[in-house]
């Protein structure tokens, strides 16, 4: 899909979505994205966030920032001492039944 035909698609989900005159604004945010991001960057994320139905120039942005981040990977908590399991008789007493 061109450039063109992305940015023609997101400027109609847009005003579809948030109304014509918000979703004019909010395009204008995507496009002023030019000038901190290489094109093909801006490109990319449009055609992604046209994929997922991300709909709002915010939604973009953190398509740019966070593309370029790795996933962290989270360690196993190997050898964490655990809370023993909990004693559910006393909530009897709260009901009146005992």
């Amino acid at each position: 899909m061109s450039s063109r035909t992305s940015l023609h698609q997101l400027l109609a989900v847009f005003c579809r979505i948030q109304g014509e005159t918000k979703g004019i604004k909010d395009f204008i945010v995507v496009l002023m994205l030019y000038s901190r991001y290489k094109a093909d960057e801006v490109e990319t994320a449009v055609e992604l966030a046209l994929e997922k139905n991300i709909c709002s120039s915010e939604g973009i942005r953190h398509l740019l920032i966070y593309a370029n981040e790795t996933a962290a990977t989270i360690a196993p908590l190997a050898n964490w001492p655990s809370l023993p399991s909990p004693d559910v008789t006393v909530y009897g007493v709260l009901g009146g039944v005992q």
